[in-house]
């Protein structure tokens, strides 16, 4: 860092990527030599990020309100940074101190929106300053702002001042390596050793594990504004008995991980800081998240077991290096249109968003692999699935950025690298006909009902296909169908279906699924006139839809073209509500589209 108002010419570093850091996170990878790499440029980042916030800000006109001014900030953290700098670094790199500094400037460049005054958030700048000089052992009397009547210290905890208004400001005292909140009130600050909690205080906790003997400690964040994505969340403070189960299955986690693929765990101990915690899905599913501006954190719910626990882990810590790649290059240069089927999501997604998510699963895939010989008898199969299905899934998303004209060189040669990782694994013969058959029908199944879901022909063309059907002529060629997103919730109940039948457990009866599913996947000739009943009590049923032509499809070899153009049938039948859908799709068999595939 320089002195602040320019004085002294910025030196300017750059950073280049090793070619065969580059070749090892296309493939998937990255050891923890090419994660202290990443951390070294998220460092440069970071102090970009720093500065660019502190210039806006003394150029906004009371941004700080009543706190002290940037200049009195600068002169902190400059000194801080010289006495120790590791400890500074530490700081900065926390993750909620990054998520903090991309809301900030966004606040002042008026692309978000706070839930408080602009200096509440901005003047989280000597909340940072504070604990910068605790960690350099410096000393400091400044002023910071209250959320809540309460001020989280990053990597500390947080402090409660009792009867303070909601938007207000607290007096803070470093000296003698200790932190005071409120020195001449409540007198507020973590106990010596900052651990724990402590009266008005909550401290931050910690996760702690072992990976190739060395001790890893990440932060358990439940406390901080600045712990989820974006906009600043209160407390949501974890009991003693959740806080053990997060540790027992966080622990347990890594020493799986350290057990199937040694070396993601090494660079996930060089590479994780914080992990935040966030209610499951009202469906029981894991949710889990992260962010470009958090390098190092994830949010995630509790995974069940430690196996989820491990591809969560994995999932998200993808997303990480990606992030972290993404910001020293750029792959690809897009729209930002969101119009690509992501054989894992529900909506729509655009370019960027189907590499990350292609990225996330490259490494699943990588997990599951690795993982298959080591599953217990019990769940071997559904390990078989689970691998199949992502090498799948990876694989369709890969093709079609390969052949995205929006890639970039560096683009091309990234998505090369994880096709040549997924050629890999195309003859693993570890996985059974039976189960792997299962996948490709989970996989299809995805597609086809995305694009039921999302994909509309031309009214116009679907009239007339009605009239030629009435006409008792034979269906003529379409055009290609257009983007039009349906954002009600899917159900996956053929797939939760699919792994309740390869791992039964007292849940798995609770998937969701029909009669009908359940004939479909038992190869009942029946299914088709099953899903037909369906429809005739919901003729919109995006799922009964897709059970349709999945039934005819398996039943008549002729019907398979339907999957490919699932959404036809669905709009003719709008057209034709007094007609069977089955007449229909028999019918409909003969048509061809032209133009390009949608």
């Amino acid at each position: 860092m320089q002195t602040y108002g320019g004085h002294e010419p910025a030196r300017t570093v750059h950073h280049l990527v090793p070619s065969a850091s580059f070749d090892a996170l296309a493939a998937g990878r990255g050891g923890p030599g090419t994660l202290r790499f990443l951390r070294t440029t998220e460092y440069s980042r970071r102090l970009l990020l720093l500065r660019a916030l502190l210039d806006t800000t003394a150029r906004t006109p009371a941004a700080l309100g009543p706190l002290p001014s940037v200049d009195s900030a600068w002169d902190v953290l400059t000194a801080a940074q010289e006495r120790a700098p590791e400890e500074f670094r530490e700081l900065l790199l926390h993750p909620q101190t990054g998520v903090w500094l991309g809301h900030g400037l966004r606040l002042l460049h008026r692309t978000a929106w706070g839930d408080g005054p602009l200096w509440t958030d901005l003047g989280h700048l000597h909340v940072v300053c504070a604990v910068a000089a605790l960690r350099a052992g410096l000393s400091l009397r400044t002023t910071v702002p209250l959320r809540d009547g309460a001020v989280m210290f990053p990597t500390l905890g947080l402090a409660r001042l009792p009867g303070r208004p909601r938007w207000g400001t607290a007096e803070v005292v470093v000296a003698d390596g200790r932190l005071r909140v409120d020195p001449y009130g409540a007198d507020v600050g973590p106990p010596a050793p900052p651990a724990g909690d402590g009266p008005g205080w909550q401290g931050l906790r910690r996760l702690r594990t072992r990976v190739a003997g060395n001790p890893v400690d990440i932060w358990l964040d439940d406390i901080g504004p600045y712990r989820d994505l974006s906009e600043p969340l209160p407390p949501q403070r974890l009991d003693p008995a959740e806080t053990a189960v997060w540790q027992d299955r966080f622990h347990r986690a890594v020493r799986l991980l350290e057990e199937t693929d040694p070396e993601t765990a090494e660079a996930l101990a060089e590479g994780l800081r914080s992990m935040t915690a966030v209610p499951p899905s009202p469906h029981g599913l894991v949710l889990s998240a992260s962010s470009g501006d958090a390098f190092g954190g994830l949010l995630t719910s509790l995974p069940p077991d430690p196996v989820t626990f491990a591809v969560t882990l994995v999932h998200e810590f993808q997303h990480t290096k990606l992030g972290a790649l993404l910001h020293l290059l750029t792959l690809e240069r897009d729209d930002g249109a969101e119009r690509h089927h992501a054989p894992w999501r529900d909506d729509p997604r655009p370019l960027s968003g189907l590499l990350q998510g292609a990225y996330a699963f490259l490494g699943i895939a990588d997990f599951w692999s690795r993982y298959l010989d080591r599953a217990p008898r019990a769940g071997r199969a559904l390990a078989e699935f689970e691998f199949a299905l992502s090498r799948r899934q990876t694989r369709e998303a890969v093709r079609t950025l390969a052949a995205d004209p929006a890639l970039t060189s560096h683009g091309r040669r990234f998505v090369a690298g994880m096709a040549a990782r997924l050629d890999a694994w195309e003859e693993d013969a570890r996985v059974r006909p039976g189960v792997d058959a299962m996948a490709a029908f989970a996989a299809t199944d995805h597609r086809v009902e995305w694009r039921v879901r999302h994909l509309a022909p031309a009214p116009a063309e679907v009239r007339a296909l009605a009239g030629a059907f009435l006409s008792g002529a034979a269906p003529h060629p379409v055009a290609a169908p257009t983007l039009a997103p349906d954002t009600t919730r899917w159900t996956h109940a053929r797939t939760r279906l699919i792994r309740g039948l390869l791992a039964p457990s007292p849940e798995a009866g609770a998937t969701g699924a029909s009669t009908a599913d359940r004939a479909l996947l038992s190869g009942d000739p029946s299914a088709a006139a099953a899903y037909a009943r369906l429809l005739a009590a919901d003729p919109e049923s995006p799922e009964a839809w897709t059970g349709l032509v999945l039934a005819l499809a398996t039943t008549a070899p002729a019907a398979r073209s339907l999957l490919h153009r699932p959404e036809l049938l669905r709009a003719l039948h709008r057209e034709l509500r007094a007609t069977a859908p089955d007449h229909l799709a028999h019918w409909l068999v003969g048509a061809r589209r032209r133009g390009p595939s949608g």
